[in-house]
């Protein structure tokens, strides 16, 4: 049951974050769990239709962010507000997942 709720409130800070990053950049992410080469959906919104390949960024060893935009700056952009936003959070690796 523990587990649940963590995982309850996590996936929401993750929500919430992938939702401040489409109102601040106009750019989708989403979030997945990193296991080995799996990238599997934990939360944010996935574009049903994209015109080029979305980049993959491992922020921690089990957490990676995916960003649907090709532009690099724009990309550094997003990752370092993310680091940011993720430590105020209290989001840190693998304890969180």
């Amino acid at each position: 049951m523990a587990r649940e709720i963590c995982t309850s409130n996590f996936n929401t800070k993750l929500e919430a974050l992938a939702r401040e990053v489409k109102e601040k950049f106009d750019v989708g992410v989403w979030f997945a769990e990193v296991l080995g080469k799996r990238w599997s959906f934990i939360a944010g919104e996935k574009s049903e239709e994209l015109f080029f390949p979305p980049k993959k960024i491992l922020l921690y060893s089990n957490l990676g962010v995916v960003v649907e935009c090709e532009d690099e700056e724009i990309v550094d952009e997003i990752v370092n507000f993310l680091a940011l936003r993720l430590k105020d959070a209290g989001i840190s690796g693998r304890r969180n997942l």
